[in-house]
Formats: C-alpha cells, structure tokens, sequence
C-alpha cells in the first residue's frame, strides 16, 4: 500500500478541510481516490457522504494526515452491505 503524509497545521482549517486537502493530492499524485486516512488520535473526524474510512493512530503525528487506498476496506464495505442488507 501506498502512502501520502500530507502535513497541515493550518488551525483556520478544519479537520475534515485538511482531509479533503489530502485526498485530493493522493488523487493527483496517484491517479486513483485515496479511501484509507490515517490521521492522530488529537484529530478526530468524520467525514460524511463519502466512501473513505478515517482512522485514529497514536503513532500517526499531529497535524499529519496519511492518505492511502485499502483493498481490505472494499471488501469490508462490500461485506457490511451485504449483512445490513440481507440481515
């Protein structure tokens, strides 16, 4: 798996701001939508309406955002359709 750091200490910028920053970068750098974003335990976040899991890790620095794409997180959401679906 690859990774991004995108680092952003930007406080007029919010945390779900600074994530779609990131994003957008591995979108450019990768050529494909990043759906994995480790980010660090002080900065929680949800994002809404979109299909990337965001992930608390106390090894991950504040301020830094870590973009990647998750084979493992397809799977999981095509698995957790499937049971709330068929439940």
């Amino acid at each position: 798996m690859l990774f991004l750091v995108w680092y952003d200490e930007d406080s007029r910028r919010s945390v779900v701001e600074k994530i779609q920053n990131a994003l957008a970068a591995y979108s450019k750098r990768f050529s494909v939508a990043g759906n994995l974003v480790l980010i660090n335990v002080a900065d929680s976040a949800e994002l809404q309406g979109v299909d990337v899991e965001v992930r608390s890790e106390r090894t991950v620095q504040p301020h830094h955002f870590w973009v990647g794409r998750s084979d493992d997180h397809d799977a999981t959401s095509v698995a957790e359709e499937r049971e709330t679906t068929h439940g």
